[in-house]
């Protein structure tokens, strides 16, 4: 079993995943207050299947593109938690989670999944810009065809190709440029935010690789660059 945790964005989730399954989920929308609510989350997520953390086999967190301060808790608890058990860290891209959970949209609208399917995971940055990688299946396995990347409404359009399925919150600042496209999206937040049972999808396949991260050395998937600011 896998507790995952997921605080790219305001909407935080911690899950118990087994076997591909849902054991325990909780979802709240935290606004910005991870770190205050989210040793609760995991403790109500435990609690609620009364688990222990000693039977976890794993820890993994979505490490971003995201929230900066989302993704600097999530990390720093989990890496906390990973310590504290002697469970080793898995660490998921969030943008590699999202484009797994476009097989749910695809179920959705009635798309077939094969090779011919090229995903788009966007997720909302700042300033009308955004985060975002594409994606295609091939052989039943979801790869990645680009780099993580930062870029506007415009740069995103000219990789969007014919037949490309969408998903992330991003979709909800890019409406107005997809409706006259062909492609494949669902404009409902329950289909676009990032989810912890699918972080915890892409963390069952790392395990079974023994991909872990290495506690000491790994830093959140910031993509563009972290800068604090002064007043």
């Amino acid at each position: 079993m896998i507790l995952v945790l997921e605080t790219s964005t305001d909407l935080c989730s911690v899950a118990v995943i087994a076997n591909g399954k849902t054991k325990s989920k909780i979802e709240n929308n935290i606004q910005k207050l991870h770190a205050e609510k989210l040793i609760s989350l995991i403790d109500q997520t435990l609690k609620n299947i009364n688990l222990s953390l000693d039977l976890i086999t794993a820890i993994a967190v979505s490490i971003g593109p995201g929230s900066f301060t989302g993704l600097r808790v999530g990390l720093s608890i989990a890496k906390g938690l990973c310590y504290t058990t002697g469970k080793p860290l898995i660490a998921v891209p969030t943008l590699d989670a999202l484009a797994l959970k476009a097989t749910k949209v695809c179920e959705v609208v009635g798309r077939y999944i094969d090779d011919a399917l090229y995903v788009c995971s966007i997720l909302n940055a700042k300033q009308n810009d955004f985060y975002y990688s594409l994606y295609k299946f091939q052989d039943g396995k979801l790869l990645r065809t680009t780099p993580y990347l930062f870029g506007n409404a415009d740069e995103i359009m000219r990789e969007i190709k014919r037949g490309f399925v969408l998903i992330g919150d991003g979709i909800v600042n890019l409406k107005e440029n997809l409706y006259n496209q062909d492609v494949i999206f669902i404009d409902d937040d329950e289909f676009n935010h990032p989810d912890a049972f699918y972080v915890g999808k892409v963390a069952e396949d790392k395990y079974k690789m023994g991909d872990f991260a290495d506690i000491a050395s790994i830093e959140p998937l910031y993509v563009k660059e972290f800068t604090i600011k002064t007043k």
